[in-house]
């Protein structure tokens, strides 16, 4: 029941009389799930940390307390739970214990009113230390992080908190980040959830806070592999180029990878450049490591990458993998993004337009799949939004662009 890995190159080939650039998606291929009860799956550990500051207050705040008593209501007594609220303070409203009885919890919860400013990585620590008294190894030990503003009380540098979440990451303890309105960090929220090796979202309606946490709830309890990294590691004078994806680096220089859930699959797209090849050598070897939360010690799975050799003439002359190049469009695409980010941050609206069309003219050249077209329609969605509303544009680009690199949430509204 462990995860697969598979080399799919654009083409299937490589030169044997010159240099050639290779391109080629791995992928990450876990099984279905087995078929178990729920009660089978790995015990949760997690705090919920809610935004109380006083632009919370309303109808924000009124779903916010609505989608925690929906959380608590899910959870078992095998699972534990700490709510925390934060403004200018920190409050730990429950502290970390099992769930035995939801109305404990619901009680709590139909307490918390709006304040004052936002001391977010306070309210973050705090539930982090949570977590991490109740530390369990054979579980899956996470923050749920709500805000709707900026970090303005305490540390506010988005490196300096990142790389607090990274630390604690390190020791097990993930963090899911979600922004709710407009008036979130998007940048902020988005490092936290890289660092914290958790979802990002980005929640523009509050109506959509229930269907959040049900969407995180399954996928932490269809998970089967957490740390994951990916290490590549070239042969015989192969140099990697790029990795298309963007993930973060690991501390010993491999690829962090999204959590590892039961039925999902992972691309990664890669280019390599290639001196004049021989037959039978090796280009890459590949190696995924994970800890999964049935079986101790870090686990590992290693494939080696060879092609056949070809004149650059014939090579020049096989079909592409219309699949492959497919994939890896989105995948630049997604990047591209970041593009008309910095020009909307130049106040150049212009050439970030100009930008969103050149991403569009490059998918327009690809064969229109349901996934092509589903992408050109979200880029034409920006491209109106960015006259209208700069903000919300520019929060949606970041949240697309970061898909390629961790776990990003996509509400129903999403779907064009």
């Amino acid at each position: 029941m462990n995860p697969c890995l598979h080399f799919r190159p654009l083409r299937p080939a490589v030169a044997s009389d010159g240099a050639s650039t290779l391109e080629l998606l791995i992928t990450v291929g876990s099984p279905e799930r087995p078929a178990t009860s729920s009660a089978q799956r790995p015990p949760l550990n997690l705090a919920l940390v809610i935004d109380r500051s006083g632009s919370m207050a309303g109808s924000k705040l009124s779903h916010a307390r609505k989608a925690a008593r929906f959380l608590a209501g899910e959870l078992t007594e095998r699972d534990r739970l700490a709510i925390v609220t934060f403004d200018e303070d920190v409050t730990v409203l429950v502290p970390s214990q099992p769930v035995r009885d939801p109305l404990l919890f619901v009680s709590a919860i139909n307490t918390i009113t709006a304040g004052g400013c936002t001391a977010l990585f306070d309210g973050w620590l705090a539930g982090a230390t949570q977590v991490a008294t109740q530390l369990n190894s054979q579980g899956l030990n996470r923050v749920l992080l709500l805000s709707d503003g900026k970090a303005n009380e305490g540390l506010t540098d988005a490196m300096g908190i990142a790389a607090k979440v990274e630390g604690l990451t390190q020791r097990g303890i993930s963090t899911s980040a979600f922004g709710l309105g407009r008036g979130f960090d998007e940048d902020l929220m988005g490092a936290i959830a890289a660092a914290g090796d958790g979802t990002l979202a980005q929640i523009e309606s509050p109506q959509q806070l229930a269907d959040l946490y049900a969407s995180e709830l399954q996928g932490l309890a269809s998970t089967l592999g957490r740390k994951v990294s990916l290490g590549i590691r070239t042969r015989n004078g192969a140099e990697l180029l790029d990795v298309l994806n963007d993930h973060p680096r690991t501390t010993a220089g491999n690829f962090q990878l999204p959590n590892l859930r039961y039925g999902q699959e992972l691309s990664v797209g890669l280019r390599l450049q290639l001196p004049a090849w021989t037959p039978n050598q090796e280009i890459a070897t590949v190696r995924l490591a994970w800890d999964s939360p049935e079986a101790d010690g870090r686990q590992q799975r290693s494939e080696t990458l060879t092609l056949p050799v070809l004149p650059q003439r014939d090579l020049d002359g096989l079909d592409a993998d219309l699949q492959v190049a497919e994939q890896l469009a989105l995948l630049q695409a997604n990047r591209q993004r970041r593009q008309a980010i910095e020009e909307l941050d130049r106040g150049d609206l212009q050439s970030a337009l100009a930008s969103i069309a050149g991403i569009d003219m490059q998918l327009a050249g690809l064969p229109q799949s349901d996934a092509v077209q589903r992408e050109r329609r979200l880029l034409a969605e920006k491209q109106a939004l960015m006259q209208q509303d700069r903000n919300l544009s520019r929060k949606r680009l970041r949240r697309e662009s970061l898909r390629s690199s961790l776990s990003v949430w996509e509400g129903r509204d999403d779907q064009a």
